[in-house]
């Protein structure tokens, strides 16, 4: 019971964000993250749920129940890729801290994105979209570099070829309940 500590206390957090602040940076890799389900799930909770407000904030007449069916497929799109990467590879066991990584690093970088939205609009709130889109490639790129221990390039085409196919796969599977004119980006990093 000891082994299940309280990620509430501020403490415990402060570890928590400056981790995947720094997995953001580039400074470390999967591996420092727990692959326990009790630190993996309410990452992946948070995941989700930022994606959703992301969707809301980003397609306003986003009914709420589409956009958590896009934050739940895009979900199922980046951890689908990665566990069948690290299988090719025989690193399957790293698949947890792989996608609690990528999720909370995911996470982090869409909550400044939404932070930058709030005080922002136009030119700049679109160059802000297309810098943390890049800055989320290579961030998963990198973690899957990290976790794949192969080339960085690798892992950043891995990467874009995730994002690109995630965004496929929720329009695709979305577009007959969606207006006509809207193309949904599953998270700040599509």
């Amino acid at each position: 019971a000891h082994d299940r500590a309280c990620l509430c206390d501020n403490a415990r957090m402060a570890v928590v964000v400056r981790l995947f602040w720094n997995i953001c940076l580039l400074r470390v890799g999967p591996e420092l993250v727990p692959p326990r389900a009790w630190f993996i799930c309410p990452i992946i909770l948070a995941h989700l749920a930022i994606n959703v407000v992301w969707l809301e904030v980003a397609v306003p007449d986003l009914p709420s129940a589409l956009a958590l069916n896009a934050a739940l497929l895009n979900l199922a799109v980046m951890a689908a890729a990665s566990w069948f990467a690290l299988y090719i590879r025989q690193h399957e066991g790293r698949f947890p801290a792989t996608l609690g990584a990528a999720a909370g690093a995911e996470t982090m970088l869409t909550a400044v994105l939404l932070v930058i939205y709030g005080f922002t609009s136009g030119v700049v709130r679109e160059t802000a979209s297309w810098v943390f889109l890049v800055w989320s490639i290579v961030v998963v790129g990198f973690i899957l570099q990290r976790a794949l221990s192969c080339r960085m390039w690798l892992g950043t085409l891995l990467s874009l070829a995730i994002s690109s196919t995630s965004m496929i796969v929720v329009n695709t599977v979305l577009a007959p309940m969606l207006p006509a004119d809207v193309v949904l980006e599953t998270s700040a990093a599509e």
